[in-house]
This record gives C-alpha cells, structure tokens and sequence, in this order.
C-alpha cells in the first residue's frame, strides 16, 4: 500500500528521507552522494519560513520524497502568493511521484499558495531546476543530477516549464590569447582593474561589504530571487569558506569603487563522490588525499555594475580568474548557472570558447487551477 507521511524536522525523522537517494542511485556511477551528517543537520535546522517534508511509502519501503517550503520575504519582492518544491526523488514508478507531488502542491495550497515552483534549493543559491540535458557525466559542485524520467514525472503530475538555466563548458587550452589585448585596451579606455579577492581577519569585513554592494547594484529586478543582504553575504561565504580559493576569486575596480565580481571554485565533487556520503571513518582522508588532484573548476558567480557593463569587465575578470586557475592546475571550467533570459550573460559566457552541455529545468504548476479540475 501507498501512503505518504509527514516528517518532524529532526535528524531521527529526517534519516531516512535523507538516504532515500542512496538506494535510489546505488548502481549510478555519476551520482555524488551529499555527506550525510551534513544535510542532517542542515535539514532538521529550524527556519523562520515554513517547510514541510513529505515521505512516500510503499509497504515498509521509502520510495519518493520531496520538501515544500514558502519564501515568504521573495514572495513579498515579487508580489507573488507562489511556493517551492526541493530535494525531490523518486523511483521510477510514476504513482509515487503523483502521490509525493500531490501531497506538497495540497499543502502549499492550504497555506494560502496560488503557485509552485520547482524543483529549487531553499538554501543552496548555486542549484536549480531538474537535469534535462547533459547526462553522460558526474554533476559539477552543488549542481543537481536525476534521472531522465523525473521531467517526464513533473509533466505527468501537470506542471509545465517556469525556466531553463545553461551550463557552459570550456577547455583551459582553449582560451583565446587574443582576449589579453582586449582586456588591456578596455583597461586603459574605461579606468578600471582587477584584483583577486584576499579574506584575511584584517580585510574580511570590508571584502565582504564591497561584494555585497557589487551585488545589490549588479542584480538583474527580473530575477525570482532575494537581493542579498550584507548579513546573506556573510551567511553565504561562510558557508563557501571550505571551497573558496583567492586565485579564482576577482573583483573589478573604478577608483575606490568595487564594480565586478567573479568566483569560481574548484569542482571538490571528484573528492566528495569517493567519500560516499560519509566524513568517517576514511571519508576525511580521502578528502585531504583527493582534493590536489582536482582538474576541473565552476565559475558560479559573475556580477558587473550596470554603468560598466559591455566595456570588458568579464573579460578583465575573467582573464585574471584564469591565470589563477592555471597555477591551480585547473584544466575545464564550468559556467553556471545562466538565466536563459540573461542574453547579456550569454553572450558573455559564449565569447570564451566555451560551449552549452547542460540544461537544468524549474516548472511550475498553477494550484489554483489544479485544484478546480
């Protein structure tokens, strides 16, 4: 019998929602398994906004899974009644899906939501949508994987695409030298430079003020997210402490002015993918063993003021983030994720001989129309 349960926000609760994928994904060789005590503790965390997670079962067997939560402080920006869907799996057997979909979108539904979006990480900036395209390798750090049948599942269960973001690949060695000389020109034209990003105990306070205010004055109004603040900065770095690295990390300069950031990080998911989900009791050391032999990198940040876009600044960052990548060892980077409707960033990103090889997919579903059917 299927029956779909309703979990307290507590690690014992939430274990075996947390290791549904484990099973799900045993015989995968591309999957990356999250650390375990990690997403426990991130999961069972209380939040101001409202979540709920929902646990479907066939018999004794866990078997589908999803968390539906509100951005209540989004939902004021954009003037939307609209919830979210996260952390979504399933196994292949369409009524699961329906079941665990149907539970979330009800009780989205009874807290007043007219939409839902998803799927999306609450938490996690750096992840959205559904894989629809690119399966033929390992996900680069903190971008979703699932299989090809999860999108079918979504438009069965009635929701349809919101919005597709892109994954750019590039080789090192195929970077254009030509870009040297752009970048010196739009230098000496414009009046800016660029500098790496150096977080001491000294400089973090003022590091972390100029990023914040490059973003606030960088952030497209379209986009379906919250501007960040100077503490969701801080909250945001401290939670990327672990992966940041000063060569791939770059700011652009007018003066005394911050207007550009670039970061990219190095793609630990070589190192995280042999970990297992686990931290002991060798997990550790194959992190520390692993982690200098990291080829591959993710540019995941890219903002530049209005007043200086299209005079260089990507170039010029992304020039200087390069260099630093190379004393790393760094050989491919990945660019995302790019709003499909961001044709300035796409343009950017399309200029560095790199090339489009994923897709991830949100959808959405009206719940107010859904529920009249």
């Amino acid at each position: 019998m299927i029956r779909v349960e309703i979990l307290e926000q507590n690690r014992a609760a939430l274990r075996p929602f947390v290791m549904l994928p484990f099973s799900l994904y045993r015989e995968d060789p591309n999957w990356v398994a999250p650390l375990i005590g990690r997403q426990l503790k991130q999961l069972s965390e209380k939040q101001h906004d409202p979540r709920r997670f929902f646990l479907v079962y066939d018999g004794d067997k866990p078997v589908a899974r999803v968390m539906a939560g509100i951005n209540e402080r989004l939902n004021e920006r954009i003037g939307r009644k609209c919830g979210y869907l996260s952390l979504f799996e399933c196994e292949q057997k369409p009524d699961y899906a329906r079941t665990v979909l149907d539970a979330a979108c009800a009780y989205l539904q009874e807290e007043g939501m007219e939409t839902v979006i998803g799927p999306l990480d609450g938490d996690n900036i750096f992840s959205k949508g559904l894989l629809c395209q690119g399966y033929d390798g390992t996900p680069v750090l903190f971008n979703s994987y699932n299989p090809p049948y999860y999108n079918e599942y979504f438009e069965k269960c009635g929701f349809v695409k919101h919005k597709d973001y892109f994954a750019y690949f590039m080789r090192m060695n195929e970077f254009d030298p030509k870009i040297e000389e752009i970048v010196h020109r739009a230098k000496q034209r414009f009046g800016f430079r660029v500098e790496h990003v150096n977080v001491t105990p000294d400089t973090e306070d003022r590091v972390l003020q100029n990023i914040a205010r490059v973003i606030r004055e960088a952030f497209p109004p379209e986009w379906e997210a919250n501007v960040p603040t100077y503490a969701d900065v801080v909250k945001i770095m401290k939670g990327m402490r672990r992966y940041y690295k000063p060569e791939m990390t770059v700011m652009a300069f007018a003066g005394n002015r911050p207007i550009g950031l670039m970061a990219a990080i190095p793609d630990y998911n070589k190192v995280l993918k042999a970990m297992k989900g686990r931290v002991l009791p060798i997990g550790w050391l194959k992190y520390l063993l692993g982690k200098g032999g990291i080829r591959g990198a993710r540019c995941c940040m890219q903002f530049v003021v209005p007043e200086f876009q299209n005079r260089g600044v990507n170039l010029a960052m992304f020039q200087e983030a390069y260099a630093g990548a190379k004393q790393l060892g760094i050989q491919w980077v990945e660019g995302s994720l790019v709003d499909e409707s961001s044709v300035p960033s796409i343009a950017n990103t399309e200029k560095l001989a790199s090339h489009l090889y994923r897709v991830y997919r949100e959808y959405e579903k009206d719940l107010e129309a859904a529920a009249e059917e």
